[in-house]
């Protein structure tokens, strides 16, 4: 047995005191949180109101004049989205036409053709939105990546959204792909009109970059790669269409869309389905489909706008030239801020 002097012991019994007050006070002191490198928008805890009957979905089993659904309490919704700005503050310089609470189901307008601007947008874009897609390969169970999309609209209705897909896990692994899409524009009474549109693809094979500038004072589509096209007023990108969908009043005709994916431009015949549930990680959705016509030998792409999300996209479904899926885009966690 070691003997210990009364100094030592003295020291041992203070150490250990010191030690546990050390402890206690490192467990009990809160702890202190960074600040963090981006505002992280809320969730998204009310569901919205159905579909104004103003515009309709042309399904010839839906009932003329649908059962109206009870509005939920105010407190359960969301911030009611600003009035229509008035003809002084639209940069628009036509005559005032009828707001949409006051026209009727026959004052609206069919399909622009694909020259001609459509009629002011009836569904308000939120101001910030964040989506976030687990991504699936056609004959596949298990995600292989993850895309998010970030919509943001400041004072001045300037936007931009930005849209990244990537790889993960062990498919990352064995074959890397990364993806980012951007589209800057203005927001008008008539939706979105974007002014550059960049995608930056970076795949095992190396690096791939195509901008597309808007040029409306010149109604000119140029290219990063030299060409140019003529610019319809409607047309969109590739990403700015799938939140240009919500911005358009649909009828039974199919929406007529120039859209251009950074190295051409496509007109896209959108064909608006039946609404529908989908399951999703978030539980059953009600959706709106929103399927290209595409002809044989084409590939196709399919939209499911959400009914109580304020229309944003909620599953996109690329298919191959055979018409088999390609590839399956599913929300996953949905987030805005007004």
């Amino acid at each position: 047995m070691i003997k210990l002097s009364k100094s030592q012991f003295t020291s041992i019994m203070l150490a250990i005191l010191l030690s546990v007050l050390i402890h206690l006070a490192l467990l009990f002191t809160p702890m202190i949180e960074l600040a963090p490198t981006e505002i992280p928008l809320p969730p998204l805890q009310a569901k919205l109101e159905d579909l104004p009957k103003l515009v309709p979905v042309a399904v010839p089993k839906r009932p003329a004049t649908p059962k109206p659904r009870p509005k939920p309490k105010a407190a359960e919704t969301l911030p009611t989205p600003p009035a229509e700005p008035s003809v002084e503050e639209s940069p628009a310089p036509q005559a005032p036409e009828p707001s949409v609470a006051e026209a009727t189901p026959e004052e609206v307008q069919p399909v622009a053709a694909p020259d001609e601007l459509p009629p002011p947008s009836a569904h308000p874009l939120p101001k910030h939105a964040q989506l976030t897609f687990s991504v699936y390969k056609s004959g596949t169970s298990f995600a292989i990546g993850e895309a998010q999309h970030r919509l943001d609209i400041d004072d001045q209705q300037h936007y931009t959204i930005r849209t990244s897909a990537t790889t993960t896990g062990m498919v990352r692994l064995l074959k890397r792909f990364e993806m980012v899409q951007t589209s800057t524009g203005i927001l008008t009474p008539y939706g979105l009109q974007p002014s550059k549109f960049v995608e930056d693809k970076i795949t095992s094979d190396g690096t791939d970059t195509h901008v597309a500038n808007f040029d409306w004072a010149a109604n000119t589509l140029h290219f990063s790669a030299g060409n140019s096209a003529a610019l319809p007023k409607t047309s969109q990108d590739i990403v700015s269409f799938m939140y240009q969908l919500s911005q358009l009043q649909w009828s039974g005709n199919p929406l007529s869309i120039p859209i251009s994916n950074g190295k051409k431009l496509e007109h896209y015949q959108i064909e608006v389905g039946e609404e529908e549930l989908i399951d999703t990680p978030m539980g059953k959705l009600r959706a709106i489909p929103m399927r290209k016509v595409h002809a044989p030998n084409e590939e196709g792409l399919n939209i499911w706008l959400a009914v109580e999300y304020r229309l944003l996209p909620i599953k996109i479904t690329q298919l191959e030239r055979d018409g088999s899926v390609a590839g399956l885009m599913l929300i996953s966690d949905i987030r805005v801020a007004d």
